[in-house]
C-alpha cells in the first residue's frame, strides 16, 4: 500500500485560523493553504463570489475616478 507523506497542516489549524479571523470581525471568503511542496489548497466560503465582485467593483470605480481626474487635468491645461 502506498504511504502518504506527512501533512504538517492539520484540519484544526485551518479551523483555528478561521475562528481567529471571525473573532476579529472578518468573514473570510476564501482560505488558501500553501504546503511545503508547493501544493496550493483553496477553500471557498459562502460569500466568496460576493466578496470578489464587490472588490472588483470598488477597484473599477477607483480606476475610473483616477482616469477622470487625469482627463480633467489635461483639459484644464
Amino acid at each position: 500500500m502506498a504511504r502518504r507523506g506527512t501533512n504538517l497542516f492539520k484540519r484544526n489549524d485551518g479551523l483555528r485560523a478561521l475562528k481567529i479571523a471571525r473573532d476579529g470581525g472578518i468573514e473570510p471568503a476564501m482560505i488558501e493553504i500553501v504546503a511545503k511542496d508547493g501544493t496550493i489548497f483553496r477553500v471557498y466560503g459562502d460569500n466568496a463570489t460576493l466578496a470578489e465582485t464587490t472588490q472588483e467593483t470598488a477597484d473599477a470605480k477607483a480606476w475610473d475616478l483616477e482616469i477622470a481626474k487625469l482627463k480633467a487635468a489635461r483639459k484644464g491645461q
